[in-house]
């Protein structure tokens, strides 16, 4: 298999070619959404985040949307701002120019309302498709790819199947020298230690531990026991029974693969190999934090079937159930239900897995960027809405 990206100024590659509509702060997520609909090739990234937060928060969604913007899928980077948000766009505008790539930058309040700003973005979009619609995709080495994963909707078949198919797909992905990303703290909840064992620097791996904690401690301060509720009740119809059993399940996606570091939310890799990201198990956040650490594809396994996808970021959707392979087929991917009935080693399904995802990262589209079912993201804040 080869890989064929769309080359990068800071040497990466990217799976898409997106003029990206990034909004500083929630209040102008119609502006880019407007500016979307107008202007082919553009993908707005809208959010809720930039304003009315404490300073770290503030400091993280500031690192995640200069992150994002430097993701390799992404060509170019519109930014609209409101004038008045926390998040100093000047910052952003900054951090992610420094990835080599076109940037601009609109404020509501200068340009002089909606219409105006809308007008002036759409032109200025306009000129950033036509030069990125110059850009030709060209062959890499398979260590330009960078994969993220996550589960949704997990039943008994996660653990048993399609995790373990992703788990392959990890090995084949860092024996050539690619970069997987993982995380979901709250499903590796009581297999933490697991994880602990695989990291190259155990300090790397007392952060695992310390990133569970935290989770832990962070829902005591609001009155809430996540060891209760993270069994979600969707989780305990498909099947599953403990916590252990699901965090086992979704440790599978990496493998006995070692975990070279750990990375705050939204931050980018220094290297090749497995990392564990300290992102959360709900989609709109996971998603966001995995492409803001560069991931160019997402290897979304699904047990009951979970829909959504990412604006700048492909989900490819893994299933091994056979009841939602039918159900919710237009939703799937690929279907490993073999691997439930043992009708296909584990090996064959990774490599078929592995295979699939690079004819994504080549071009081919995912079902949820199809069906349109990939426009909302979200950032991870920890602190109360001011």
């Amino acid at each position: 298999m080869k890989f064929y990206g769309y080359p990068r100024p800071d040497g990466k590659a990217g799976a898409r070619n997106y003029v990206a509509l990034i909004p500083t702060t929630g209040c102008v997520n119609a502006v880019c959404s407007h500016i979307e609909k107008m202007i082919r090739g553009t993908k707005a990234l809208p959010h809720h985040q930039g304003c009315l937060h404490p300073s770290k928060d503030t400091e993280q969604v500031t690192k995640t949307l200069i992150n994002v913007g430097k993701n390799p899928n992404i060509a170019a980077v519109l930014l609209v701002g409101l004038g008045c948000e926390m998040v100093v766009c000047e910052q952003v505008l900054s951090g992610i120019r420094k990835s080599g790539k076109p940037v601009d930058l609109l404020r509501v309040h200068e340009v002089g309302g909606m219409l105006d700003t809308v007008n002036k973005g759409a032109k200025i979009a306009t000129e950033m498709v036509l030069q990125a619609s110059t850009i030709r995709r060209e062959e890499f080495g398979l260590e330009k790819l960078c994969f993220g994963t996550k589960c949704g909707s997990s039943d008994t078949t996660s653990g048993l199947s399609s995790n373990l198919v992703v788990g392959e797909v990890c090995k084949i992905m860092t024996n050539n020298g690619g970069t997987f990303l993982q995380g979901e703290i709250c499903d590796i909840m009581g297999g933490e230690y697991a994880l602990k064992k695989l990291c190259v620097d155990q300090v790397q791996g007392e952060k695992i531990v310390d990133f569970v904690r935290d989770l832990y401690l962070r829902g005591l301060a609001v009155g809430a026991d996540v060891r209760g509720s993270q069994m979600t009740s969707g989780n305990v119809a498909g099947g599953l029974t403990t916590l252990v059993e699901k965090a086992l399940g979704a440790n599978a996606k990496g493998a006995d693969v070692p975990i070279q570091s750990t990375l705050e939310y939204g931050d980018i890799p220094k290297g090749p190999g497995r990392h564990i990201m300290n992102i959360p198990g709900h989609g709109f956040e996971n998603l966001t934090g995995l492409a803001s650490g560069g991931a160019i594809v997402h290897l979304f396994t699904t047990g009951r079937g979970a829909p959504n996808g990412n604006p700048i970021l492909p989900a490819v959707k893994i299933c091994g159930n056979e009841k939602t392979n039918t159900t919710m087929k237009e939703h799937i991917d690929v279907d490993v239900a073999s691997i439930t009935y043992e009708t296909e080693t584990l090996e064959a399904a990774g490599q078929r897995v592995y295979e699939y995802a690079i004819g994504v990262a080549n071009g081919t589209m995912t079902r949820a960027e199809i069906l349109n079912f990939d426009g909302t993201m979200e950032i991870l804040i920890s602190g109360p809405v001011i």
